[in-house]
């Protein structure tokens, strides 16, 4: 792009300037041209008007208004008129009268629209102006006055013609008139043309030729040096740093390439350095990485195992509390149920009438609270008498439709399956993973109230099956996710949250992993990964 740049702005440039000066001496050569034929044919007209105004014939044929006397000096006047530049020719008597009036037949214009001079009498030398007339053309306009009984001779007709006072009186002769002739620019006109087109236009054609091919000359001479250190320079900026740039000249390029050159020796000298700091970074670098990785790993494991110390501790006290407490709660619940079902039939209406409706509610609100609080204490030593799963090569696909035959679905949700056809069998408890797929759909159903699509699906990946159940329900809170198979931890406002903390049991005896992946106000999608091999079977 710089090459390109650089020669094209130069040789455009310079060719430019030449074009300039060129045409402006072609337009000073034809302006000058110009003002000398003009000059020329203003001369001419003097000449052939003083020669017209001394002529005898002329002077008599105005004495004796006489037109026929005007042919002769006429045809000498037109004899005289080499170039045909001649245009019209018009003679007035003193009283204002016309006595001749004529033109050059190739003259465009109507000499009646030509104006007359009509004051003849303020004329007293030759006048001389420009005309133009309305169709364009253009005459040199001449007008001398001719006197009774005095011949002009030539040096006295100068004299009226440049103005040289002279020694006689003009009140002693008669004016017998005024001569007028006119001279076309035509010939001016098709002259410049043809310098124009013959001088002008080749010449600054040429000019133009020659200021293109000493640009070119020029500019290769300057730019090919400026061309080589561009290369050099790129070679440079890509990292070879032993490229020299190879210019003798004692000019300021050759004064640039000797300290580029310096420049990219010093360059190399600094790269060579930095390669050597370079590799041993890097060996550090190497070293530090790995005792960083190596700690993440430590600090992992050490992560992991004070989670699963903790969760085994929490584990274990819920456990501990949840076996006791729900002893000590199932004799009297057992006993308050029975008082209550033995309290409905005898305050029944068929035993007593007139019973108030308030006693029956408040005994089926109590039969309902008692039904709710043996599900939860149920819950609590189904959370510690997970018995050790028995595992037998199942189809996870029947355990997945029978846990859905069992679960009550809404019918503003839409149930979808996408169950892989050719699914390997798994070793699994069917009862136990039946009773987490119950729960974890049951939650997926609570979670569309308002309705929703209900999703699930079983695949077979590189060493698990994986069984998903995804709703569209209202989702779980980023900072709870990690919270929900946690004990004693819920979002609902009826349940103890042991649900969950059962369902990740089940699953962990099973040497598989539940997974929760949720976005709020999307849905939530539970993943439980079976192991394909028979690991530890049997083991709790």
């Amino acid at each position: 792009m710089l090459k390109t740049g650089i020669r094209f702005k130069f040789i455009l440039f310079t060719s430019l300037l030449i074009a300039t000066i060129g045409a402006a001496s072609s337009w000073f050569f034809s302006t000058q041209t110009r003002k000398q034929l003009e000059e020329e044919l203003k001369k001419r007209g003097y000449s052939l008007i003083s020669q017209l105004a001394q002529d005898g014939e002329v002077k008599d044929s105005m004495s004796v208004a006489q037109k026929a006397f005007f042919e002769e000096p006429i045809r000498r006047l037109r004899n005289l008129d080499i170039e045909r530049e001649l245009a019209y020719w018009r003679v007035l008597l003193s009283q204002g009268d016309v006595l001749l009036e004529e033109k050059e037949s190739w003259i465009k214009t109507e000499i009646d629209t030509i104006p007359a001079h009509k004051n003849i009498e303020d004329i007293t030398e030759l006048v001389f102006n420009i005309l133009f007339a309305d169709n364009g053309e253009q005459f040199y306009n001449f007008i001398v006055p001719i006197y009774e009984k005095r011949t002009i001779a030539d040096e006295e007709f100068a004299t009226q013609v440049f103005g040289v006072d002279e020694d006689y009186n003009e009140n002693e002769v008669k004016l017998l008139g005024i001569i007028q002739i006119g001279l076309t620019h035509e010939r001016i006109n098709k002259k410049m043309q043809t310098i124009l087109w013959t001088s002008s236009i080749p010449l600054g054609f040429v000019i133009v030729l020659v200021g293109i091919g000493v640009s070119y000359f020029i500019a290769n001479s300057i730019i090919k040096p400026v061309e080589h250190l561009v290369r050099i320079t790129d070679k440079v900026a890509s990292g070879d740093l032993s490229q020299k740039v190879e210019i003798s000249s004692k000019d300021e390029i050759g004064l640039l390439a000797s300290r580029f050159n310096q420049m990219t020796k010093g360059l190399k000298q600094l790269m060579d350095e930095k390669e050597g700091v370079m590799i041993e970074l890097k060996g550090l670098n190497r070293k530090l990485s790995s005792i960083n990785d190596e700690l993440v790993q430590r600090n992992e494991q050490l992560k992991d195992t004070q989670e699963q110390l903790v969760r085994t501790e929490k584990l274990a006290a819920v456990g501990t509390l949840a076996s006791g407490v729900s002893h000590e709660l199932r004799n009297p619940l057992s006993a308050i149920k029975n008082a209550v079902f033995l309290l409905k039939r005898k305050l029944s209406r068929n035993v007593m009438p007139d019973i108030d409706e308030k006693v029956i509610q408040l005994l089926d609100i109590m039969d309902k609270e008692i039904d709710r609080s043996a599900r939860i204490i149920n819950d609590l030593l189904g959370f510690t008498r997970v018995a050790r799963p028995t595992r037998i090569r199942s189809d996870i696909r029947i355990v997945i439709n029978e846990a859905l035959s069992r679960v009550k679905i809404a019918e503003n949700i839409k149930l979808s399956k996408d169950l892989q056809s050719d699914l390997p069998m798994v070793k699994i408890d069917a009862n136990q993973i039946g009773q987490v797929l119950i729960n974890l759909i049951e939650n997926a159903c609570q979670a569309m109230t308002d309705g929703g699509e209900l999703q699930i699906s079983a695949r077979k990946s590189r060493i698990y099956v994986e069984v998903g159940i995804a709703d569209s329900g209202y989702g779980i809170p980023e900072k709870e996710v990690k919270k929900i198979f946690d004990p004693l931890y819920t979002t609902k406002p009826k349940g103890i949250g042991m649900g969950l903390a059962v369902c990740h049991g089940i699953v962990d005896k099973h040497n598989g992993i539940i997974e929760v992946k949720s976005k709020e106000g999307i849905g939530t999608n539970m993943i439980i990964k079976l192991p394909l091999e028979d690991k530890d079977a049997g083991t709790a």
